[in-house]
């Protein structure tokens, strides 16, 4: 078989996933987002393997398949769920059981002559329909999921069904058995069903015939994002902000709280797939800006928090604000803090010495002599045996494009041998603290990432506006570089397609008028509704807050920033679960998203720094946007010239040239129509 991408155009679809094309029929076969090789490995038994190989071969790509894994709000384990926009939700358990073992039962369970006497076990057909109706009860309470028109308007637009697999037993030997009646023939397939000389289409009127009622349907992208929500909690994607809000509710406030406004609210399945095959070994993702990396390694320690590990899970970060934010969404989905540690990795390395009673470093603490010298005392103890190797189960990384060569050299030993559980994020076009550092390869610190590498191109986070702006201006920075022993890869994003306002440039004649005019646009926002947790504002320094932070006070409207007094007079770092405006400098934004972004005194850009540089962090702060970004200045300066062209190279573009797809949050942009020409090439 062969494989390629149906991405096409990244204005013209909403999903970037993989087709696999069955080379002796010519068909594209149905997506397995936990990987058909890898399943096929995990079956428990042969039959599993037969439906799994009929399934394959049989069903179009139309149809997503999943294995062995929770569903639903109970966390059932079918053996397959197969969904399919035309088609609906259906549940199959599948035995494996000889005719002669099966010795009586009822509608709800079987007792089986087994070597050791007669056990009882649930009726798989019970098993399958209890899942299904499960799924149905929690689809129909979902308004978008309703029909619209009659006869059956108000009903759950999503057909289920469920049924049998008895993969070891004939239809012709049912036949005047007392098993037949136990496994009623509109609900059980058998060994026939799975024969390789069955047709694909008699498979699939096979598999159709078991779902309860059969009427016409065409869920839309959104609705299809909407069934996977409810299916499956775990891929979903909840904006930071609704965590702590969402503490304070009941499940059924919850759910509205929850509800899924747009496309990013739940992984595409490249997403998925590529959470959900993350095994043991070295991993790494080189993913755009956007593409949801976090995501992934968020869910990645939910998963290894609720494994038996015996040692605890490391997550380590560069800058302070998103380790909190990473450590507060873990919090928001009950992981305990002993089961996955968050740390930054100067922190860490803190911890580290602090717990094996090794002096820190003589020098001043935190001056860049010190955070050196703390990493060559940790590599030290690690090479004399001061620090055990092999502490942690699994250790994750993001942002690891910020990490010295050193830093990396050091994870890679913490990791058990006996899981070698490494997973690192890394995109080299978002490298903003050490920009001009010697680079390196994967390989050269001790990650072997051959062959174990994903790449997450599409970018989920931002509009076509605001990431057209962000690659106007970065251009060249972001031009493709394959991994050599030199350097790392480097990804050039493409789009979703999701449309919003065009960025805005605000000139102002002194930074007195740019921060109360900030501070009346904040106040508008949140009059209008707008939470304030959702607003950020971000400076190339954070020394440029004291006139805004003034002028917000003055309107009563709460704000954070980390190291100063907030507006409540309280210090420390920032509560991401408290309802303010964050003020963050644009290096402690990385990693992080609002809704409304407004980057003030870009005038003070360059400076005293290499534009280069200073590109490649008003990249980064441009991209924290996922609704609405602002740009302000109180004076001119090569950045903001930049800008200004990079707007005006945009505005041709019609941002209202676009064709509405069947639902308003899945808007795409048309072939025919003009896109932005930094996106296009």
């Amino acid at each position: 078989m062969w494989a390629y991408s149906c991405s096409g155009s990244p204005f013209l679809v909403c999903l970037q996933i993989t087709v696999i094309i069955d080379y002796r029929s010519g068909r594209a076969m149905a997506l397995f987002p936990q990987i058909y090789s890898r399943i096929h490995k995990r079956c428990e038994n042969a039959g599993e393997r037969l439906v799994l190989e009929q399934l394959r071969r049989c069903l179009g790509d139309d149809c997503i398949v999943w294995h062995d894994i929770p569903v639903g709000p109970l966390q059932r384990r079918p053996d397959f769920v197969i969904f399919s926009p035309s088609r609906g939700v259906l549940v199959l358990e599948v035995k494996h059981w000889k005719l002669s073992s099966i010795h009586g039962g009822s509608r709800t369970r079987v007792q089986l002559l087994l070597e050791g006497g007669i056990t009882s076990c649930q009726h798989p057909q019970e098993q399958a329909y209890q899942c299904a109706l499960q799924i149905n009860n929690v689809l129909a309470r979902d308004a978008r999921l309703k029909q619209t028109e009659a006869p059956y308007q108000g009903q759950c637009a999503v057909p289920y069904g469920w049924g049998a697999v008895m993969s070891n037993v004939h239809q012709s030997q049912w036949q005047d058995t007392d098993a037949q009646a136990l496994f009623p023939a509109e609900r059980t397939l058998t060994r026939d069903d799975l024969g390789s000389t069955v047709a694909p289409e008699a498979f699939q009127e096979r598999l159709w015939s078991l779902f309860t009622a059969r009427f016409p349907t065409a869920l839309t992208p959104p609705q299809q994002d909407r069934v996977r929500w409810h299916l499956f909690p775990e891929i979903r994607i909840t904006h930071p902000s609704a965590a702590p809000r969402a503490a304070a509710h009941t499940a059924a406030q919850q759910a509205e709280l929850f509800a899924i406004p747009d496309l990013m609210q739940v992984m595409d399945l490249n997403q998925e797939q590529t959470a959900r095959t993350l095994g043991r070994g070295h991993r790494v993702i080189h993913g755009a800006a956007g593409s949801g990396k976090t995501m992934i390694l968020v869910y990645r320690a939910r998963y290894l928090a609720q494994q038996a590990l015996g040692q605890p899970v490391l997550v380590l970060c560069y800058n302070r604000p998103l380790a909190d934010r990473i450590a507060h969404q873990l919090a928001a989905h009950g992981v305990a803090p002993e089961r996955v540690v968050v740390r930054t990795f100067h922190a860490w390395c803190e911890d580290m010495l602090r717990q094996h009673h090794i002096a820190p470093p003589a020098c001043a603490r935190r001056s860049p002599e010190y955070f050196q010298s703390l990493s060559e005392q940790v590599e030290r103890a690690l090479h004399t045996g001061q620090l055990p190797q092999g502490q942690y189960a699994a250790l994750l990384i993001d942002e690891a494009h910020d990490f010295d060569a050193a830093w990396l050299r050091i994870a890679a030993q913490m990791v058990n041998p006996q899981t070698r559980s490494l997973l690192v994020l890394y995109d080299d076009a978002q490298s903003i603290y050490k920009p001009s550092q010697k680079r390196f390869s994967f390989a050269s610190v001790g990650i072997e990432a051959k062959g174990r590498t994903s790449i997450l191109r599409l970018n989920y986070r931002n509009t076509v506006e605001v990431l057209a702006l962000a690659m106007q201006c970065a251009n060249t920075l972001l031009t493709e570089v394959g991994e050599s022993d030199a350097h790392m890869q480097r990804i050039r994003p493409a789009s979703a397609g999701r449309r919003g306002p065009m960025p805005q440039l605000l000139r102002f004649a002194n930074g007195r008028d740019e921060a109360q005019a900030l501070a009346e646009h904040i106040a508008a926002l949140v009059e209008a509704g707008t939470p304030p947790e959702d607003i950020a504002v971000l400076c190339r320094d954070k020394y440029n807050w004291a006139m805004l932070q003034t002028e917000l006070s003055r309107r009563d409207i709460p704000w954070q920033t980390r190291g100063q007094r907030n507006s409540r007079g309280q210090n420390g770092n920032i509560d991401w679960g408290e309802r303010s405006v964050k003020l963050l400098s644009m290096h402690a934004s990385k990693g992080l998203e609002f809704p409304h972004v407004f980057l003030m005194r870009v005038d003070l850009m360059p400076g005293k720094h290499p534009l280069e540089e200073e590109l490649r962090v008003l990249y980064v702060a441009m991209t924290r946007a996922t609704e609405r970004l602002t740009l302000s200045c109180a004076g001119d300066s090569d950045i903001v010239q930049r800008v200004q062209s990079a707007l005006h190279a945009i505005a041709d573009w019609d941002a209202s040239e676009e064709t509405a797809g069947p639902d308003e949050h899945h808007k795409i942009i048309n072939q025919e129509k003009k896109i932005p020409p930094i996106l296009a090439n």
